[in-house]
């Protein structure tokens, strides 16, 4: 039974977890396995803010691919690769969500962006960069990962690491609290205020996490994540920041057609 179509899903799931604000990782992507599947995820994150406590979301999934075209989750464009002996290289231009973790934060922005991929019989390195195109902040981000799938029976097992720099306006709309979102707060009447602080410096955040994919059957694939990402001392030093760590876990299960 092919993998093809749980490492899509399970790359797909990345793009939702605010590890590296959604965080672009290495795609599936043979163009000859064109698929269409749905399916729903349980997603539970844990934001650094003060006396943050987990959040958990009932997420729809939806993955895409046909030909050069893909839709995953929260990114949507076009690959293009070529197999060259054991190395494919790769060239994704998307654009892709982005939004704050935390309590009433609610922000959503749009970012395009390109990413180059090299994947071998070593892993699959990746490399790319992405800018605010929505006006909200016009940050920029740069994010170089290294994953390892395992494919094994029905199981692929996927353990990645990557860093993330995001330059100071980018850092800011991902960790600042403006006096908007603080003034939500209090209207809502939470128990915890956070302060209004801004983030005043770029940040190199550094995470991993482990997927793992498991085929029931020719449609249906449970795929499980779980990931967390060290913060940048230009973060955490915020009086907003409690946590020098952010991390994130993710269970779910998709419907091929």
């Amino acid at each position: 039974m092919t993998h093809k179509p749980a490492k899509s899903l399970v790359t797909a799931m990345a793009f939702i977890l605010p590890m590296a604000p959604l965080q672009a990782q290495e795609q599936d992507g043979d163009q000859s396995e064109n698929h269409i599947a749905v399916g729903v995820g349980f997603l539970d994150q844990y934001a650094p803010f003060n006396s943050a406590k987990s959040q958990a979301n009932l997420l729809p999934i939806i993955s895409i691919k046909q030909g050069a075209y893909y839709f995953e989750v929260a990114e949507t464009g076009f690959q293009f690769e070529k197999e060259t002996g054991s190395i494919k290289p790769s060239v994704n231009l998307f654009v892709a969500a982005r939004s704050p973790s935390g309590r009433d934060r609610q922000k959503l922005s749009f970012d395009a962006g390109a990413r180059f991929s090299l994947e071998s019989k070593l892993g699959i390195v990746s490399a790319e960069v992405r800018h605010d195109v929505t006006d909200k902040f016009n940050g920029s981000e740069v994010i170089a990962r290294y994953s390892y799938p395992i494919a094994t029976g029905r199981f692929l097992i996927t353990p990645s690491v990557q860093a993330s720099w995001l330059d100071e306006k980018a850092a800011n709309y991902m960790y600042g609290v403006t006096t908007v979102q603080r003034a939500r707060m209090i209207r809502k009447g939470r128990r915890t205020i956070l302060p209004v602080s801004a983030i005043l410096d770029d940040a190199l955040n550094l995470g991993g996490d482990i997927s793992m994919a498991v085929q029931l059957n020719d449609r249906l694939t449970l795929i499980a994540m779980a990931g967390a990402t060290a913060l940048d001392k230009s973060i955490h030093r915020s009086r907003a920041i409690e946590q020098k760590w952010e991390a994130q876990s993710l269970l779910g299960l998709t419907y091929r057609f």
